[in-house]
């Protein structure tokens, strides 16, 4: 059987049906529809400027999403006169053709534990410390819409503030000023997971060799928001949009107008409750 032509191009064979639009994508202009998406996330939120130095930090949790964002960027930032580095955790193993064109690879490592949440803010600690070495200014974080609403709504349901607040587009670390930021927030991992694929992208992963824990409330999140947006896209998009509004009243109205000092996280004082509750 045929494959359907793209319905923006209509010249190549369509590889992904974008069913809440009822688009039919090549692989050509599914790139060119995310790095759309991507940029308007980046311009809407103020995230770069043109001559910024850029770390990418992979996340070992998630190295196809990671990978792919990555090459998004990668695209995007050739155009400019920034300089980009990449973060890497020391358990993820890449191979060096995907990393050919970057500034510089800085390797870290971290201490780990069962806690998801203080995995996600230590990781961000360490790979901050790692940038600083190089003058980075700006944190990128490959964090797509379908993890950003269940880390919001995990939030919610626990009405812990520290966590919807690290749902905004950018965390700011005063301390150094570095800014982690969210580019690809509007990003389903579907689309992002297809387009690395048909890439030939993961054929760049070499191993994972550390074992990922997740609470059980945000996997429960986590799937219901993937079978959300299967049938209901738009409530999904809705919850992102209301979640900016929302957090940010709330975080004004609880006093919540600080960052902490080692991972940008939303704080009454300087320490979120991870960091002052262990020597990391």
């Amino acid at each position: 059987m045929q494959s359907p032509k793209c319905s923006s191009c209509k010249l190549r064979n369509a590889v992904y049906f974008r069913r809440e639009s009822g688009e039919k994508l090549c692989l050509q202009c599914l790139e060119k529809s995310l790095i759309k998406q991507v940029k308007r996330e980046i311009s809407k939120w103020k995230m770069l400027n043109p001559k910024d130095k850029i770390g990418f930090l992979f996340f070992e949790e998630f190295p196809l999403i990671s990978t792919a964002s990555f090459k998004l960027l990668e695209k995007i930032e050739k155009n400019y006169p920034s300089k980009l580095y990449v973060l890497i955790p020391l358990t993820l193993k890449l191979k060096e053709e995907l990393l050919e064109k970057v500034e510089g690879k800085l390797v870290f490592n971290y201490p780990r534990s069962n806690d998801f949440l203080k995995n996600f803010r230590v990781k961000r600690e360490y790979a901050l410390m790692e940038a600083l070495r190089v003058g980075v200014e700006k944190i990128v974080l490959p964090i797509t819409l379908d993890f950003e609403v269940a880390y919001f709504m995990y939030g919610f349901l626990k009405f812990n503030l520290e966590v919807m607040g690290e749902t905004m587009p950018k965390l700011y670390v005063s301390k150094y000023n570095i800014y982690f930021i969210k580019p690809f927030r509007r990003i389903k991992t579907k689309e992002l997971i297809i387009y690395g694929f048909y890439k030939g992208l993961f054929n760049n992963i070499y191993s994972l060799r550390n074992k990922v824990f997740f609470n059980k409330i945000f996997c429960a999140a986590m799937q219901y928001i993937e079978e959300l947006y299967c049938g209901h896209f738009e409530l999904v998009d809705s919850i992102l949009k209301m979640s900016e509004i929302l957090v940010e009243k709330l975080l004004k109205e609880y006093g919540f107008t600080g960052h902490c000092s080692f991972c940008g996280t939303p704080v009454k004082n300087d320490l979120c409750s991870v960091h002052k509750s262990c020597e990391c």
